[in-house]
């Protein structure tokens, strides 16, 4: 008797996280993007002060892509925080809260998607090449690319995880996104 309480129990909290997680990923819409966008000075404010207490050189390494790995800074970001210092975690969770997300986690989450789409937009109206230089780019002979300087071929590889990523953006992302262009451009352009 015990033993199916505790299973239907468990059923019961597996449901509910599914039905958060699936709520989660789909509240990607206009509001999710306007929230993230009104989140940036207080965040931005809160890695100022982070940086002017050198509490970002340990984890800085952590949040840049290389070859093989997605592109995602806010969830990099957001995992190193955790892992290197969570007071400062749960003072970011507080920060995007009071905009409306349920933890750092989700922020990120939709932060990643603004900027992949961001890109991806900019990219296809500003320098549309770019797509096809990523295509000449992976049919690239790998010798050539080892006589390439280390620290090169490192800023290519980042440059390449980038770009694949703008080109796999759904058009879906973009549509949601491309209203919010102008406060956009207005907050990276501060930068």
């Amino acid at each position: 008797m015990i033993r199916k309480i505790v299973l239907q129990a468990l059923v019961m909290l597996v449901g509910t996280c599914f039905v958060v997680v699936q709520s989660q990923a789909a509240s990607f819409d206009s509001k999710a993007v306007e929230s993230y966008i009104n989140s940036l000075p207080e965040v931005e404010a809160f890695g100022e002060r982070m940086e002017s207490q050198g509490k970002d050189e340990a984890w800085l390494n952590d949040v840049s892509p290389m070859e093989g790995d997605s592109f995602d800074p806010h969830t990099r970001g957001i995992s190193a925080l955790k892992k290197h210092d969570p007071a400062e975690y749960a003072e970011l969770g507080k920060i995007v809260g009071r905009h409306g997300f349920s933890s750092g986690e989700n922020w990120a989450a939709v932060g990643d998607r603004v900027i992949l789409a961001y890109g991806a937009l900019k990219a296809e109206s500003e320098n549309p090449e770019l797509f096809d230089m990523v295509k000449q780019m992976e049919s690239m002979d790998e010798r050539m690319l080892a006589m390439m300087p280390a620290e090169v071929r490192a800023q290519m590889e980042q440059a390449m995880v980038m770009a694949r990523s703008f080109a796999r953006v759904p058009d879906s992302d973009k549509q949601v996104v491309r209203p919010h262009l102008g406060r956009l451009d207005a907050v990276f352009m501060e930068r």
